[in-house]
C-alpha cells in the first residue's frame, strides 16, 4: 500500500509542476519539451547519482517523472504541426533526452 502511495503522490505532483510549467511558459511545445527533460533529469539523477531507498525511487521516477513527463501531449504537438517540425520536435526531444542521460550518468573508468 506505501508503494502505491508513493506512486500516486508522487504522480498528482509531477502532474501539477507539469501544468505549472506549460501556464508559465506562453509556448506550449517549448514548455512540453523542458518538462520532459526536467522528467529525464529527476529520473536519471535518482537512477544514477542518489542513493535512496526503493520507497524513494518509487516516488520519483514512475511517480514523479511520470507524472511530469508526457507523451500525450507530444503526440498531440505533433499532430497539430507540419511533417518537418514533428519529426524535429520528437527526434529533438529523444535526442535531448538521451544526451541529458548521458551527462548525467557516472563514467565507467577502465
Amino acid at each position: 500500500m506505501k508503494k502505491l502511495f508513493a506512486v500516486a503522490l508522487g504522480g498528482a505532483i509531477g502532474s501539477l509542476v507539469r501544468y505549472l510549467i506549460a501556464e508559465s511558459i506562453p509556448n506550449y511545445p517549448i514548455a512540453i519539451f523542458i518538462a520532459n527533460l526536467v522528467g529525464v533529469a529527476v529520473a536519471g539523477l535518482i537512477s544514477f547519482r542518489l542513493l535512496t531507498s526503493e520507497l524513494s525511487k518509487i516516488f520519483w521516477i514512475p511517480g514523479f517523472a511520470g507524472g511530469l513527463t508526457t507523451f500525450s501531449s507530444v503526440a498531440l504537438i505533433l499532430a497539430e504541426t507540419d511533417a518537418l517540425k514533428a519529426i524535429t520536435y520528437f527526434y529533438g526531444t529523444v535526442a535531448a533526452s538521451i544526451a541529458l542521460l548521458y551527462l548525467i550518468k557516472p563514467k565507467v573508468r577502465s
